[in-house]
């Protein structure tokens, strides 16, 4: 797994399925005739040479700052691990410009990564205790470089309290960032039973990849009714179906052969991308449901002696003042990444 990288490298992978079959279809004499079409096609496959290129260089950067990370352990010296350490952030920006560039080939932004995140308040103290965590996972977050947007609050009955923080995050490892702080965490209340923070972070929808060459199964077949001698004896209407999804679609209203080709290919990948986003809408809730349904309790917050205390963490880090300042916040965050990683 190459973390933020996984989509644009299996975009360009895909991509470049496409290209021998590009260098196939510019020898067919239907194509070189459509002038601008056959140039189309041709800067495509000129394109793919860079893609390939730079999707080269991504990987053999990825496996280099993976080779180094590995060096970063206990056992070692602290300059050691310093070392490593500055060795990797290197190797990190010179794979986030080899993504970007990869990106830019691909006719897609900058690579980012994007996140949903929601956080339920079972009571009005968890509330006023989450909204204080609320604000400093977005100050660390903003300070990293991850956008936080479309901030939306739902409140309770009467607006006695907030039961719900829901946003958007935008930037580089904001996935990450965000897992590290799942789960159903306690806020103990003196004389009273416990309530909850529900915090829950998930994948926003992955963007849609036209299918590939491989995935598609194309029949020719003559076209009925009138148009002419050409139709009736020239397998001119199309039948293109997606084998992975058994989606057929079926076109005869032009003439041409290639033309189509060109619309059935192009009905096709917008059934496709409807039921694609479609299902990322329903994995985004799904995965919700399930975390929000879950009862591990990572994180616990002490009211009464406002302090924060995560048994993730080794004797001695494990607790904190609450609300901590930006700095503590940034070190806390920072112990659990290295646990997960």
């Amino acid at each position: 797994m190459n973390g933020i990288f996984d989509g644009i490298i299996a975009a360009s992978e895909k991509t470049l399925e496409h290209f021998y079959s590009l260098e196939e279809m510019l020898e067919y004499p239907e194509v070189q005739a459509d002038k601008a079409y056959y140039l189309s096609l041709l800067a495509q496959y000129d394109k793919l040479k860079s893609v390939h290129m730079k999707l080269c260089e991504l990987k053999k950067t990825l496996k280099e700052e993976q080779a180094v990370l590995t060096l970063v352990s206990p056992s070692a010296t602290e300059e050691e691990n310093k070392l490593y350490s500055e060795e990797a952030a290197e190797l990190r920006q010179k794979a986030e410009s080899a993504g970007r560039e990869l990106a830019s080939l691909l006719g897609g932004e900058n690579v980012k990564e994007f996140a949903f995140c929601r956080i339920r308040f079972t009571g009005e103290t968890a509330a006023k205790t989450g909204q204080k965590f609320y604000v400093c996972t977005e100050n660390y977050l903003s300070s990293h470089g991850v956008t936080v947007k479309d901030v939306k609050k739902i409140f309770a009955k009467n607006n006695a309290f907030i039961r719900e923080i829901s946003f958007k995050a935008e930037g580089a490892d904001a996935l990450l960032i965000l897992k590290t702080l799942c789960g159903a965490h306690k806020v103990i209340v003196p004389n009273a039973p416990s309530e909850e923070i529900l915090f829950a972070a998930t994948a926003a929808e992955r963007l849609f990849s036209p299918p590939a060459d491989s995935e598609l199964k194309t029949d020719l077949f003559h076209s009925g009714g009138a148009g002419g001698q050409n139709i009736n004896k020239v397998e001119t209407a199309v039948r293109i179906t997606h084998i992975p999804s058994g989606i057929v679609v079926t076109c005869q209203d032009e003439r041409s052969q290639l033309k189509n080709k060109r619309r059935a290919l192009e009905n096709l990948t917008a059934k496709l991308a409807e039921k694609h986003y479609e299902t990322e809408k329903i994995r985004i809730e799904a995965d919700f449901k399930r975390q929000f349904s879950s009862h591990r309790s990572p994180l616990s917050f002490d009211t009464a002696n406002a302090t924060m205390t995560d048994t993730r963490l080794t004797s001695g880090n494990e607790k904190l003042p609450f609300p901590p300042d930006d700095k503590t916040f940034a070190s806390y965050i920072t112990n659990l990444i290295a646990l997960r990683k």
